[in-house]
């Protein structure tokens, strides 16, 4: 399975960057090509709740399971299902987002792992999530720490 990692210091405690994190219905604010999220068939999020994605196009989504929800240090995502084409050769996916305290407020690390099915899906994989990842995941970061800015300026 490919993987790709980014981290980030933050001068805030992991509860206040968790709360930000775990406001799903604020990832379009701050997630690439994401248009909504929201939890399935429930209202408050827990491990094994599902999550749904619209993309930016128009009837594209993708559906992700929280398979690890360690309030305020872990939440891990699982790709389910999708109608987005690239995600064809994907036979399993993950997005995991890691908080550890520290003396100055915490650091936030983002993990994304994909494998393909088969040799084939493998290589189409790891030659478009590696380039993708590469230049999504600091995107990916930045874009959150200005949603942290500004969700602690109104707060």
């Amino acid at each position: 399975m490919a993987a790709y990692y980014v981290s980030q210091d933050y001068d805030a405690p992991s509860a206040f960057i968790w709360r930000v994190l775990t406001d799903f219905g604020s990832w379009p604010a701050w997630f690439p090509h994401m248009s909504a999220m929201q939890l399935v068939d429930t209202t408050a999020p827990f491990e094994g709740a599902e999550l749904l994605a619209a993309g930016d196009q128009r009837g594209e989504w993708t559906r992700w399971q929280i398979t690890r929800w360690s309030e305020p240090a872990i939440l891990v995502c699982e790709y389910r299902d999708s109608n987005v084409s690239i995600s064809r050769g994907v036979q399993a996916a993950y997005l995991q987002f890691a908080l550890n305290d520290d003396d100055d407020g915490c650091t936030l690390e983002v993990e994304l792992g994909a494998e393909g099915q088969g040799i084939v899906g493998d290589m189409i994989v790891g030659m478009t999530l590696g380039t993708g990842a590469r230049r999504m995941l600091p995107r990916l970061v930045d874009a959150f720490s200005d949603h942290v800015v500004q969700r602690a300026t109104e707060a």
